[in-house]
Formats: structure tokens, C-alpha cells, sequence
């Protein structure tokens, strides 16, 4: 019998089930109901707690479906339709799919994509299919599944497929334009596109040249000699040059790359070059600028990309030309994060009226960011304006973050924290609760496949309307998902529930940890919402691992032991790991909370390399001028959510009194003790 019923659901699914096969009316009614968002029938069929026994039958046919030989899946076909009422039947059906992928199966493949289209279920199933589709030189069937988006080697071969069957093959090459800007090599699939294109005169010199800038940028220079023979005589002098700033951007100094005969041509290759110069040398990139300057060969915004190289450059590395250069830098065009080192610079410096006379150069609608707000306060203060600063602190003071917290400590005042907690809808919570999406996810939870999971999740909550999105984070905070529930919060945009955006999540471990090392387990906290939003499992790109995000060789040298990354992903090794790393620091560190938690992020090492060399700085001063953006919003964020956490573990503490008197030491002060070799550093 075959339906076509298609009805949708909390935006979730759009449905059609011509490839369920032969299954009884009532069953294939139940499960179109199910795939399509009907959860009534779900509640009353399987209620919950019978999930167990089909999680276990549910591993057991993947298992199944991953081993026999595919001509036997068929008879796989009773117990995997056995499982149409639990979650996860929708990845048994693309698994039997995947594994007998075949012409004869395309109108159940091609139903699948349909009915689960954009879901996690069909990632990666089209791709797959296309490729095989493509292998076996189905091309019509290939043409019927392509979707524009899958990558350069399916689209050359659709391209292709088409260009073979087309009356106008050269309105089809205008399309090869996008393939062919492109940095490195594209697939051998696009030879023969690239061949025709090339025959029917569409690679002109502005398109070689174009290719051979964003090969050069991405660090491809290899492809350059290729690309140079497409040249003309007259124009391959400008590759030349693209390799050799490639090679060295010392070479931008060598008036012989750069003849001027092309100046709109050869300035791109100069203001790539002087930027990338000037944050290895800056004073040699100024030697290039004023070489190049007077012959006017820059555009504005070119000039204002090498200008901020240079000036940020002698900025971040405390050389005594940065002042001059921040004033080149700081002009109308300018990247708005020039004015910010200039501020931080002038903040230094102390030079307090100078702070205010940059603050108002800044855009009004930028003069009411908290960072602006809060110096100005500062600066006003300083130089005597008590009462204007006091009205800005207190202004700042009713805002919770970094900047809210130390304008609060400046008047005396206890840090606000907005907390207004989401009213519970039960009602709406029950029924998000019943939806395939957030039943798949927290069944991959319950299957430990937690990555799978945090994928439903983002379906779910990308599908949703932002009312939908908070009660998803309801939902996920109350299930001790709490990655989830932080990220849906921060996706519906309702920042005041503190109490659920920052859960406290595997508290006794901290608690334990703490006590042991004498560590205030509301930084531990702190410092793990921020690294891994409590995902235990979380892995960055450069192997940091586990709650605290601990690289494994940190770990072993805290441990004296091996530590497996296995280790590293159970809670409660992790917060030991990452408490006694702490301990480690504020030993190291002399027990300076801001130090120690820069160092977590940076390596105390490269922090000792940012303290003032001759004279301290308030802390407040010092944190502005870290040189590493990711360093400094960390430092903030660290700062503030610990004092969130204090307050959700009930303690009246608040470190941010104490910041405001705190000031970091200079290099000059720093003594080594001739015992343990740990760091003294002067009274803060």
C-alpha cells in the first residue's frame, strides 16, 4: 500500500515514506506519525521507560548492519522495523541504505534524503551516493540527486555531465569562474571543465592573476609556476613577485619585484607583503612604507591595513614607536581595533586626558560599549572628575560582566547579577521534550555517543523559533545536559538566567579538589565554564582535553605519570588534573589570581614575558594590554565568572574589591626563591 502524507511538525521534519517497504498499514501509519513529529502516538505506543530494552536491541542490529555482508541485510530488514517506534530508527535505515548503495535502491535512497533532508540522519548520505552514482557512470541518476554546494569534484562532474548534453556549453563555463578561484589544486575531475573553459577563451590574465593572489595568501606558493605559464609575457613578472614575498616578505625591499609598471596590480602585492613584514619587523616594514608612499601607490584602505600592522606591531611589542604610530593608524577607515590599542597604550602610559580625547574620537554608537564606558570612567576619575566617573560606575555597576563587576568595586557596591530565571512552561517543555530531535539526542546520550548528540541538539535548536530555544534550555539544564543548555541560552539570546547558564555542574568534584589543594573551587569552575562549557569530552584544536581542557603532556607532568586522553575525558580525573595544574601555577605565580589564570590560558611562561618591565601596573591597566586577544577575553570572562560562582555556591566572596588595589609586578621585581625555585613576585 503506498501513502503519500506529508504535514510538519515544530518545524522540524517534512515527511514522505515511499521507502519504508512492505509494512502493515497500521505500522507504517504509527511510524510516519513518528518520523514526521506526531509524538502523541509515541507517548502512548513506547512510553519511556521501554527505551531500554530497544536501546540494547537498537546496538544490536547496527551491529548487525555494520558486519554481514551486504547481499544479507534483506534479512535484517523484520528487526530493524522492529525498532520503528524508538529514536533512532532513522540512522538503522540510512545505515542498511548506505551499505547497499545500488541503482535499484534509488528510489528508497532518494526518499530518505527527501523525508530527512537538512536532519543529521541524511548527512553525508547524499555525498556518499553521488560518488558511487558517479563511479558507476550512472549520469543521469547522478544529474537527478546533484545539489548545487557538494564540494569542487561533484560539481565538475555535474558540470561536465551537463556541458556534454548542452546546446550553450559556454553559458555552463561561466560557472567554472567559482571553481577556478580556488588556492591550492582542485580535484582531476575539474581537468577537463578547466580544459574547455580554457578553449573557449575564459581565462583571461585577470583571472590567472586573481588565482595566483589567493594561492599566495593561503600559503600555496607551489601552484604559482603553474599558474605563471598561463600568462603573458608582459604580466609574469607579477607572479615573480607573488613568490617571491611568498618566500620572504623581506623581499617587498627589493625594488626589482616591484618596477611599478602595474601599479593597481603590484600595490595588492605590497600591502600583503608590508602587513606580514611588519609583525616580523616593523621597522624594516616602515623602511618598505616610506619607500612606496611617496609615489602614491596605495590606495586608502591599503594604507590603513599597513598602517595597523605597523602600529600595532610597535604596540604589542612596547617599542617607543608605537605612539607615533598609533596616531598615523588612528584615522577615519581605520579598523576599529586600532583605537582600542591606542587606548590601551595611552593606558599604559597614564596619560589620562589623552584616554578621554581617544574615547571621544571614537564612533557614538562604539562610545557605548562597556570597555569605552568604563575607561572613561577611569580616566575621569583619575584626573579628578569624581563625581562624572561615580555616575558612569554606577551606570556600568547594574550590567553583569567584567567591566559591570570592577565599575561595581570602584563605588563600593556588590555586583549585580540580573538574575531572572526562565519561568518554567511545563506545557511547552513536555512537548519539546516528545520531539524526534531532542528524543534522538538524548538517546545518543544515553548511548554515550555524545557528539551525535550535540548534532540532534543543533538541529533542534537551529529549527526553533528562540521562544522554543530557551525552554530546549530548560530542558537540556534540567536532563544535566549543560553544555547544551549553555548553548542554547546563548542561541535564544536570554542572557539572565545565571543560575542555569552557569550550572553547577560536577560541583563535588571541584568541592573535593579544592579542599585538597587549597584551590577556590569557584575558579576551577570558572575556568572550566570557560574552556569547555563543562563537556567532558570536549578536545580542542591543538589536543587540549576533558572538562578543564588539559593538554595531555600538562597532565602527565602534574600526574609524574602517564595519562591517557581516555583519562582525561572522565570527569573526575580531569578536575584533579586541572586543580592540582592550578595549584601548580598560584605556587608558581604567588598565588596571583590574575597571573594564574592568564597562565592557564597562555603559559606562565609567555605571561612573564607581558609583565611591565620597570614599574607596576593596575591590574585592570595590565589586562587591557595583554598582546593576545584570546589571553584577554579570557582573562575577563575567568575573572567575572568566578565571582558569578562564588555567589552560586553561596559564598559572599568577591575578588573584585580586591582587583581594583591589586597591581601586577614588574619584571624588575621578580625574585626567584633559592629552595623551591618558584617565582616571588613583589606585594600585590
Amino acid at each position: 500500500m503506498s501513502l503519500n502524507i506529508t504535514f510538519q511538525r515544530f518545524g522540524l521534519i517534512h515527511c514522505r515514506t515511499s521507502y519504508l517497504g512492505s509494512l502493515s498499514f497500521r505500522l507504517l501509519t504509527i511510524l510516519l506519525m513518528l518520523a514526521c513529529g506526531e509524538t502523541s502516538v509515541f507517548a502512548q505506543a513506547l512510553p519511556q521507560d521501554t527505551f531500554e530494552a530497544q536501546r540494547e536491541r537498537f546496538l544490536e542490529v547496527e551491529k548487525n548492519l555494520r558486519t554481514m555482508p551486504s547481499r544479507s541485510l534483506d534479512k535484517l530488514d523484520r528487526d530493524i522495523h522492529a525498532l520503528a517506534t524508538y529514536p533512532l530508527y532513522p540512522y538503522l535505515l540510512r545505515l542498511k541504505l548506505e551499505r547497499t548503495l545500488s541503482l535499484k535502491n534509488k528510489r528508497a535512497i532518494e526518499s530518505f534524503l527527501e523525508d530527512y533532508s537538512g536532519q543529521p540522519a541524511s548527512y553525508g548520505l547524499r555525498y556518499r551516493w553521488l560518488n558511487y552514482l558517479a563511479s558507476k557512470g550512472h549520469n543521469s541518476a547522478f544529474m537527478d540527486s546533484y545539489r548545487k554546494g557538494m564540494g569542487a569534484k561533484l560539481t565538475c562532474k555535474a558540470l561536465g555531465y551537463q556541458l556534454a548534453s548542452s546546446n550553450n556549453p559556454k553559458a555552463l563555463l561561466n560557472d567554472v569562474d567559482a571553481l577556478w578561484y580556488h588556492g591550492k589544486s582542485q580535484p582531476d575531475e575539474c581537468d577537463p571543465l578547466f580544459y574547455q573553459w580554457r578553449k573557449n577563451g575564459l581565462m583571461t590574465p585577470e583571472k590567472v592573476i586573481a588565482r595566483i593572489e589567493i594561492a599566495a595568501k593561503e600559503g600555496n606558493r607551489r601552484i604559482i609556476p603553474y599558474l605563471k605559464r598561463q600568462l603573458p609575457d608582459n604580466e609574469t613578472y607579477i607572479a615573480d613577485a607573488w613568490l617571491a614575498v611568498t618566500r620572504d616578505v623581506a623581499a617587498v625591499n627589493r625594488s626589482r619585484h616591484f618596477p611599478l609598471k602595474q601599479p593597481d596590480r603590484e600595490s595588492t602585492i605590497l600591502t600583503w607583503a608590508i602587513e606580514k613584514l611588519a609583525w616580523r619587523n616593523p621597522k624594516q616594514a616602515v623602511k618598505a612604507y616610506e619607500k612606496y608612499v611617496p609615489q602614491g601607490v596605495f590606495s586608502p584602505p591599503q594604507l590603513h591595513i599597513i598602517q595597523r600592522a605597523i602600529a600595532l606591531s610597535f604596540t604589542l611589542d612596547r617599542m617607543p614607536e608605537a605612539g607615533q604610530w598609533l596616531l598615523i593608524a588612528d584615522v577615519k577607515g581605520a579598523n576599529e581595533d586600532v583605537k582600542l590599542w591606542h587606548v590601551a597604550y595611552l593606558l599604559r602610559e597614564q596619560r589620562w586626558q589623552d584616554v578621554l580625547d581617544v574615547i571621544a574620537s571614537a564612533k557614538p554608537e562604539l562610545q557605548q560599549d562597556e570597555n569605552y564606558r568604563y575607561w572613561r570612567a577611569r580616566a575621569l576619575e583619575a584626573l579628578g572628575n569624581t563625581m562624572q566617573a561615580t555616575v558612569l560606575y554606577q551606570q556600568l555597576s547594574e550590567e553583569r560582566h567584567y567591566y559591570g563587576f570592577m565599575a561595581s568595586a570602584r563605588i563600593g557596591k556588590t555586583p549585580s547579577l540580573s538574575n531572572k530565571p526562565v519561568p518554567r512552561d511545563n506545557s511547552a517543555i513536555e512537548k519539546l521534550a516528545r520531539t524526534p530531535a531532542t528524543l534522538r539526542a538524548l538517546e545518543f546520550y544515553r548511548l554515550g555517543r555524545k557528539n551525535e548528540a550535540r548534532r540532534e541538539w543543533r538541529y533542534l535548536i537551529n529549527a526553533l523559533p528562540d521562544p522554543q530555544v530557551t525552554h530546549a534550555g530548560v530542558l537540556a539544564y534540567e536532563w544535566g545536559l549543560y553544555d547544551q543548555a549553555i548553548i542554547s541560552f546563548a542561541k535564544s539570546g536570554y542572557w539572565d538566567d545565571v543560575e542555569r547558564r552557569f550550572p553547577l555542574a560536577f560541583q563535588s568534584y571541584f568541592k573535593e579538589q579544592g579542599e585538597t589543594y587549597e584551590v577556590p573551587d569557584a575558579l576551577a569552575m570558572a575556568i572550566a565554564r570557560r574552556e569547555s562549557s563543562f563537556m567532558t569530552d570536549a578536545v580542542s584544536p591543538v589536543g587540549a582535553t576533558g572538562l578543564m581542557q588539559l593538554m595531555p603532556g600538562t597532565a602527565q607532568y602534574i600526574a609524574k605519570q602517564k595519562v591517557s586522553r581516555n583519562t582525561l575525558f572522565n570527569a573526575k580525573h580531569n578536575v584533579e588534573f586541572g586543580v592540582q595544574y592550578l595549584r601548580y601555577l598560584m605556587d608558581k605565580l604567588d598565588n596571583n589570581p590574575v597571573l594564574v589564570t592568564a597562565s592557564y590560558n597562555a603559559g606562565w611562561r609567555k605571561v612573564l614575558e607581558w609583565l611591565p618591565e620597570n614599574a607596576s601596573l593596575p591590574v585592570d591597566i595590565w589586562i587591557e594590554n595583554i598582546p593576545y586577544r584570546e589571553t584577554r577575553h579570557y582573562v575577563k570572562a575567568v575573572m567575572a565568572y568566578q565571582h558569578i560562582y562564588e555567589q552560586q555556591l553561596g559564598s559572599n566572596k568577591n575578588i573584585f574589591p580586591q582587583l581594583t588595589q591589586d597591581v601586577i609586578p614588574s619584571t624588575e621585581s621578580i625574585t626567584t626563591h633559592p629552595v623551591t625555585g618558584t617565582l616571588q613576585l613583589a606585594p600585590h
